[in-house]
């Protein structure tokens, strides 16, 4: 009961934040931002659009390279540097003797992940909202006998690819905060290591596209689960991301 209390604790400070605020809006202006032309040929238009333009817009957009841009940046907002500002203003130890150790670092793992996937995932919805309630009855009619895309499904998808997304870059600055002991690193780490992933592939390691970021965006017909194959990759990864955090919280407070 302690360590659900713990979590929920963390969850309430992270999503209660202004980085969470920050990110969420960034999350839903970047794509609309990136998709300026489109709405604007959207308006302009005197016939009736194709079906399903406001998806497309949309889902090109996340592609873009400015979502690539400032994913890792927007998802290490909310919470982030939480483990390092309670190292260095001294109140984790005041807090640590009301808890344990794997209950502290549990809690701030969960809080860190949660946040910075849920403050990706709920932009791409509201964006996607913004453009239907905009575009959705502007648009034609499916002819009779075509296949209509699950659009839906497909936000979904997204939705849930972007989220592990966010916890994964998330969890990362947190451990690279940790093992250094600079809030800088919470912010920087997630987007050095997602341009670095990007450089090795394109020059060097063209065959391992599991392993390239771009493709976290914007899965190509190589994924056979497409976007849900990315977010159980991501989510693996971001388990592994966390045991690093812990190791590291771990080592960082047995030295307070």
């Amino acid at each position: 009961v302690r360590s659900v209390r713990t979590v929920a604790s963390n969850l309430r400070q992270a999503v209660g934040s202004w980085g969470f605020l920050l990110s969420l809006a960034g999350a839903a202006l970047i794509p609309l931002l990136s998709s300026v032309q489109g709405i604007l040929a959207g308006f302009r238009s005197a016939e009736l659009l194709s079906p399903g333009y406001h998806s497309d817009l949309v889902m090109g957009a996340l592609s873009s390279e400015a979502m690539a841009l400032t994913l890792p940046i927007l998802c290490a907002l909310p919470y982030t540097a939480s483990f390092i500002d309670d190292v260095k203003s001294g109140f984790i130890k005041e807090y640590l003797p009301r808890t344990t150790v794997p209950r502290y670092i549990a809690g701030k793992a969960v809080g860190c992940a949660v946040s910075g996937g849920l403050a990706l995932a709920l932009g791409i919805l509201a964006a996607y909202g913004f453009a239907a309630l905009m575009f959705l009855p502007m648009e034609a009619y499916p002819k009779a006998g075509e296949t209509v895309p699950n659009y839906f499904g497909n936000l979904i998808e997204t939705a849930l690819m972007f989220f592990a997304s966010g916890a994964f870059w998330s969890l990362t600055g947190m451990t690279f905060a940790a093992l250094t002991n600079s809030k800088y690193m919470a912010y920087a780490s997630p987007f050095v290591l997602f341009y670095l992933l990007i450089i090795l592939y394109e020059r060097y390691f063209d065959k391992i596209f599991v392993l390239y970021p771009r493709e976290w965006l914007n899965p190509s017909s190589r994924w056979v689960f497409g976007r849900i194959g990315v977010a159980v990759l991501l989510i693996e990864f971001s388990l592994l991301m966390a045991l690093a955090f812990a190791y590291a919280a771990k080592r960082r407070l047995e030295r307070i």
